[in-house]
């Protein structure tokens, strides 16, 4: 049923309150504001009516009481999933064999060629017996020239909008697309619906990376990302760069209502958008520093592939998550339409640059749209303008061309970059006092 307007309500109730012989100067008081069950009058300045005794009817006969229902047992509570086991993972170079780890009692759940880094990259179980901390401790001894560290998980950073805390309307700073422009974006994230509306007909490809016995990870998120990097522009999601080409790894995988992905899987995802030579790679995903996904990171800026990142939902007092906080990568904040920071956002240091990421309409899993927010999807408009800017600039490398974007940022919060917005609001640079930046987001 639709709500009507406080205004409207008021009326009604008192146009019944008059019908029903009460004065118009009576307030109501609601029963959700009293917490009484029946709402109550109380009497106001109005004209009072004189009295008038009428005589008593004949009581009725009792009628006998009617047994109440058995009360219904109170539904028991659904159950959590127990929380994972932790694991570890290994980065081993090439020309070294598992031996040492399988004869000290190591379980190996998965491995994946890591050819940016010359080697395998290898889940561990953790052994019976042994902690975590002596755990990772022996396989990096077993393995010096190698990496080790705790399989760390990741998490999306979004918030679908349903409630007060997303009223504000979607600031949309990106008016159009150069059509000429095709950029090669990556992205690593959740499922995506290729059948969706929004992503028919649009140069993607979807890869999946291998997750051993684990369930894949809803389509949600990742089906809302790519439609906001490369959606058709005819409903009602369009995209940043609907002419670029996406290439979407699929990385997490699905643990209770839980959508997560481990260091194992998000570093593999890394490898393959490096061999594929993308120009930027989208991680709307946040989670602890790991040293593994770290080495990938660095090899993947190395190699001259543009890096952005959610900031991150965890709140002001939040820690730095990663690979947002790594120094490869360009972490992006959320702001709403009156240019305020989300407020569940995380601040800090590392925070680069901020976009709109409150209220945002954006592709649901199966058709349609939702209104969503968080740093994920703030992220996007800085990996398209870093796209577009890098084919515009093909003369300067990823760091040129991220101080460019952020001398045309708009300044937000205290002057200068602060640790709250960054360096600003992404802007198109057609904005800035430079007159040699030609790159419209009116369109072409």
């Amino acid at each position: 049923m639709p709500i009507k307007p406080a205004a409207e309500v008021n009326t009604t109730r008192r146009k019944l309150l008059r019908k029903i012989g009460l004065g118009a100067g009576l307030a109501y008081v609601a029963p959700a504001l009293t917490g009484l069950s029946v709402a109550q009058a109380s009497t106001g300045s109005g004209r009072s009516r004189p009295s008038v005794s009428r005589p008593s009817r004949p009581s009725r006969p009792s009628r006998p009481s009617r047994p109440r229902p058995a009360q219904q047992p109170a539904r028991a509570p659904t159950p959590q999933p127990a929380p994972p086991l932790p694991e570890i993972v290994t980065f081993i170079p090439t020309g070294q064999s598992l031996e040492p780890a399988l004869a000290a009692g190591f379980t190996p759940l998965a491995q994946s060629d890591i050819a940016a880094l010359s080697g395998v990259l290898v889940r561990f179980a953790l052994p019976q017996g042994r902690t975590l901390a002596q755990a990772t401790a022996e396989l990096a001894s077993l393995f010096p020239t190698g990496l080790t560290d705790t399989n760390h998980l990741y998490r999306t950073d979004d918030l679908t909008c349903d409630g007060g805390d997303c009223a504000a309307h979607a600031m949309i700073g990106w008016a159009g697309w150069p059509s000429a422009l095709r950029p090669k974006i990556g992205m690593i994230d959740t499922g995506v619906n290729t059948d969706h509306p929004a992503l028919q007909g649009r140069r993607l490809q979807v890869q999946q990376v291998d997750l051993g016995d684990r369930d894949a990870a809803g389509r949600m998120h990742g089906t809302a990302i790519a439609a906001m990097l490369i959606g058709s522009v005819e409903g009602r999601v369009p995209g940043l760069l609907p002419d670029a080409e996406l290439i979407a790894i699929e990385a997490f995988h699905a643990r209770g209502t839980t959508e997560q992905a481990d260091a194992f899987s998000v570093a593999t995802a890394m490898d393959v958008l490096i061999g594929e030579d993308v120009d930027v790679i989208n991680l709307s995903f946040s989670g602890p520093e790991n040293a593994v996904l770290k080495r990938v990171v660095e090899q993947a800026a190395a190699r001259g592939i543009g890096l952005v990142a959610a900031a991150g939902n965890g709140g002001p007092g939040s820690e730095p998550v990663y690979p947002a906080a790594w120094p490869e990568v360009i972490a992006v904040t959320a702001v709403d339409s009156r240019e305020r920071v989300y407020r569940q956002a995380n601040q800090g240091p590392y925070i680069a640059l901020a976009a709109p990421g409150v209220n945002i309409w954006t592709a649901a899993s199966i058709s349609g749209g939702r209104l969503r927010s968080g740093t994920s999807y703030a992220a996007p408009f800085v990996t398209a303008a870093l796209a577009v800017e890098r084919m515009r600039l093909p003369e300067k490398n990823v760091a040129e061309v991220t101080e460019i974007l952020f001398a045309c940022a708009k300044d937000l919060g205290e002057a200068g970059y602060d640790p709250v917005f960054g360096h600003g609001l992404i802007t198109s640079p057609e904005e800035c006092d430079d007159e040699t930046q030609f790159f419209s987001v009116s369109g072409e």
